[in-house]
Order: structure tokens, then sequence, then C-alpha cells
């Protein structure tokens, strides 16, 4: 063996010695760990709904509501600093989180097996259901009155998957947003619009046309999840833990009881719990 090889496989060696020595600290400060970068920097980038009350919309120059209240409550059981909201829409909320522009995803976002190829998502943090909203005249009483009747959805949502499965012949139309939804139901371009019922309540309150109306019971589940980049485990357990805390600490029921507590403008009933894993 020549000296200049036996040079080369020394320096290898002591290279890899180095790295296993430094093998306690790899973990974090990993390229790539988007916990560890989030933790250095105290800021968490949430991706968020402007607007679609109650999870999330503008009140004058800021936003308000739901989920904004879930991101604010999980950035101080973090030990975060500060938090920055990013607003995203139903159709673009999973390419943002996929193009790095935000940490996470907390926008009345419905965990699907589908979705689950793309994205993680942590364990849920609330629940609501599918339903529809019509104008009082209309003879829709629920789903099974829509027959071929034109049935308006957000696009980048699960509503027009779950209406293929319960009204196979109604005709969906994709609307780009909330507001160009509602705007179609009143102009008479769809005769019922989906989506899930709390945002449909919000839509009726917050519509020029009074006399609207919800037509029938949820017919589906929709568990609400954060959604973090795929191969982000140590941040989605950090956010499963955060989750778990503020409904440990009561905080959880402290947001729900503003938004939809007996006296909030958005009151409803729920059965949603979360069950924290054992210590």
């Amino acid at each position: 063996m020549n000296l200049r090889l036996l040079t080369v496989l020394i320096l290898a060696a002591l290279a890899l010695a180095l790295t296993a020595c430094g093998g306690g600290k790899r973990d974090a400060a990993a390229p790539g760990d988007d916990l560890a970068r989030i933790k250095q920097s105290g800021v968490l980038r949430v991706g968020v709904k402007s607007d679609t009350p109650p999870f999330g919309f503008k009140r004058g120059e800021t936003l308000a509501g739901f989920d904004i209240d879930i991101a604010d409550a999980l950035v101080q059981q973090m030990g975060l600093k500060d938090v920055t909201f990013v607003p995203v829409t139903s159709a673009n909320r999973l390419a943002k989180l996929q193009a790095g522009e935000v940490d996470c995803v907390i926008a009345s976002m419905t965990i699907t097996r589908t979705r689950a190829r793309e994205v993680d998502f942590t364990i849920p943090y609330f629940q609501d259901g599918q339903a529809l909203l019509v104008k009082g005249d209309s003879a829709i009483q629920s789903y099974l009155d829509l027959g071929a009747k034109k049935v308006g959805a957000v696009k980048g949502s699960t509503s027009s998957a779950n209406m293929k499965q319960v009204a196979p012949e109604a005709q969906i139309v994709a609307f780009d947003s909330f507001v160009a939804l509602l705007a179609g139901l009143e102009s008479g371009k769809v005769e019922a619009i989906t989506s899930d019922q709390l945002i449909l309540q919000a839509l009726a309150q917050s519509a020029k046309t009074k006399d609207l109306r919800i037509a029938g019971d949820r017919f589906s589940t929709e568990p609400y999840g954060i959604a973090v980049r795929k191969n982000q485990s140590r941040l989605r357990g950090a956010l499963d833990e955060a989750v778990q805390g503020i409904w440990e600490n009561g905080r959880w029921q402290l947001i729900f009881d503003t938004w939809f507590g007996p006296r909030a403008k958005f009151h409803t009933s729920s059965t949603f719990s979360i069950t924290p894993y054992p210590r």
C-alpha cells in the first residue's frame, strides 16, 4: 500500500469517527428539520384561511377565527415567540405547504387518506360535517332531494367528492372562493351550495339574501387536522403534544366557547373530544 492511499484511508476513518462522536447533536440541527429551524427562529409560519368564518377571516386589518386562536394557543404551548399567518385557500393550501411557504396548515382541512399521501397530519383538533345551504323557498330538504340539480362547492375541498357519493346525479359547479360560492347561490347559478355546516351557517349570516337555510342534517364526518410536510415527524409530534396540552389545560375549551358556545354568534352543539395519550 503506497503512502498516498494510506493517508486517504486514515483521513476517511477520522471523518467517520468525528461524525459518530457528533451523533448526539445531529437530530437538533439536521438539514431539512423543520422543527429545529422553527425553534431557532422562534416563529411558526401557519397557513390559515382569511375568507372562511368562523375559522379564519379578516376583522378589519387583522385575522380572527377559531383556527387563528388555535394557532396562537399552540405557539404558546410550544414555547415559541411568535406566529406568522399566511393566507391560503382550499385550492392552494397544500401547494403552499409543499413549497415551503408555510411550516404547517391550520385551515379547516379535513384529514383524508388521499391527502395523507401528500402530507402528514396531526391528531384531529376539531370536527364538523358537510351539509347543504339553500334558499328559504327551495323544495330541497336534504341531499336526497337533489336529483340532477346544480350544487356549488369550493375548489380543493372534500365537498365535491362527498357529494358525488351521496348524490351522484347532482351537477357539481366549482367556485374559487366562498365569496363566489355564496354569490352563486344568491344569483341562482346553483340551487344549493355545500361545505361544512359551520362554514355554511357563517355564509348564511353574511349573505345579502337573508332567507337562507341549512337543508337537512350533516351527512359526512370531517375531522380537521394540522398538515405538515412529509418526513417531518418531529414537528408533527411537537404539534400533537401541543394539541393535547391545550386540551388538558382548558385552553381549547375556552376557544371553542368563544366561537361556538351558547352565547357565540356561531353556536353549535358538539360531541368532539380529544383523548390525550398517557404520559
